[in-house]
């Protein structure tokens, strides 16, 4: 009886101490979460050292992502920089989770185990890369950021079978920097092939993830770059298909003028929370609980380029990350129903050891318990960004003082020269 004791109260141990874990994980990163959003990147920086991520192992890819993208609103790239490589190993290390690890989530829940990233926030790490490398004018490593987003997405889909693969499986706003790289390279040709597959993937099975359609940089881009390839019949059912985009006036700036470009980023993507609903079996009560996101609308109070003598050109949404973002985990639901029951059963015959051996009000309190700690896990990557959007601006050869906004905030006041045939690419974040 002594030996039994001992076992159940190592469990209930066991399974207090993952409750307060997971009750503490948005309350413990609160602080840091509203000062980043407020821009006081100095008390985020403070908060998140506060909050003692840095401590918890399993948390170990969540205080990279974090500390990243404060160093990169900081214009600490470099060190943003080395911090977001090593997310991207630590989540790749972890994409096999260890037995013992994946055993202790079957007694807890998933808070338990060590952080590996979701499907959307694992592939964002490229995305925030490319950036990072069009900022600083490295446009071969940008693209093979950009390259890698979806080689990754490619990756995660082959572990799912056909009924529960993501509908997230290529993302649109990756073939467009892409292209976009290749054009200001003068490789039209590798252009072409990144802008059409935007082009089908926006019209398609990235619809869901856009805010406004098609963006019309992309159509402008291929049109452009069937144009200087000579590829009149692809070039005049384009022209068909978006007239109202390809007048004859963008036609002529497209060959006449120069390109600026910018890549934003803007907002923080919206939280998870639990969402769960309760059933009976025999004398246990049953709880499912599953991570969900519910899509904010996205506040944009002015994203796009203040240009001199041409006034205020706007951005358009090349990617919506919280659509991205509720839409795989909805997917990931599924999936998580087999490995739920499974721990359920577990928990099932300790709730029945637990009245065995103290009597019916034992039992009920440890059913009360383990129905209480099957919630889900919540952590998240707080400051991957909202949305991300592409000002495209065709110009007349000349030299041009231009304002970056990104949500009405000016990120770069630039003296711009502009060449016939050329494209500067730049970022803006918010």
């Amino acid at each position: 009886m002594k030996s039994s004791r001992l076992s159940q109260s190592a469990i209930l141990a066991v399974l207090m101490g993952g409750l307060v874990a997971c009750a503490s994980y948005s309350g413990k990163m609160k602080e840091m979460r509203e000062a980043y959003a407020s821009g006081d990147f100095d008390a985020a920086y403070e908060a998140l050292n506060k909050s003692g991520l840095k401590d918890q192992s399993s948390d170990e890819l969540l205080w990279h992502l974090e500390t990243a993208m404060i160093y990169d609103r900081q214009g600490d790239y470099e060190k943003s920089r080395k911090l977001l490589l090593d997310a991207d190993k630590i989540a790749d290390d972890l994409y096999t989770v260890s037995v013992s690890k994946t055993a202790s989530t079957f007694v807890t829940n998933e808070s338990a185990s060590d952080y590996e990233g979701e499907d959307y926030e694992r592939v964002a790490i490229h995305a925030i890369l490319a950036h990072q490398f069009i900022n600083a004018g490295q446009s071969s490593e940008a693209a093979v950021q950009a390259r890698k987003i979806n080689n990754k997405l490619y990756e995660i889909n082959q572990k799912y079978d056909a009924d529960n693969k993501n509908k997230y499986g290529e993302d649109a706003h990756a073939r467009y920097l892409s292209a976009l790289i290749y054009e200001s390279r003068g490789e039209c040709d590798g252009a072409i092939i990144d802008y059409a597959k935007a082009l089908q993937l926006y019209k398609n099975d990235f619809s869901d993830f856009v805010k406004g359609g098609v963006p019309g940089g992309v159509v402008r881009g291929l049109a452009r770059c069937y144009m200087i390839r000579q590829r009149f019949d692809d070039f005049k059912r384009l022209v068909r298909d978006h007239s109202q985009l390809l007048t004859d006036r963008a036609l002529t700036e497209m060959t006449t003028h120069g390109q600026i470009v910018v890549v934003h980023e803007l907002g923080n993507i919206a939280q998870k929370y639990s969402k769960e609903h309760f059933m009976t079996a025999g004398k246990q009560l049953v709880r499912f609980s599953f991570p969900a996101i519910s899509p904010k609308p996205i506040m944009d109070r002015g994203t796009g380029l203040d240009i001199e003598r041409n006034g205020f050109i706007r951005a358009e949404n090349t990617a919506y990350m919280d659509a991205i973002a509720a839409d795989t985990l909805e997917n990931r639901r599924a999936r998580l129903v087999a490995k739920q029951m499974a721990r359920l059963l577990v928990k099932g015959q300790l709730n029945y050891q637990a009245e065995k051996n103290f009597g019916p009000l034992a039992g009920l309190a440890a059913n009360i318990l383990t129905a209480a700690m099957e919630t889900a896990d919540t952590r998240s990557w707080i400051t991957l960004p909202q949305a991300f959007y592409i000002t495209r601006a065709f110009l007349p050869p000349g030299t041009y003082e231009v304002k970056v906004k990104t949500d009405g905030k000016i990120n770069a006041v630039k003296k711009v020269n502009v060449t016939k045939g050329q494209m500067i690419l730049l970022r803006g974040v918010g």
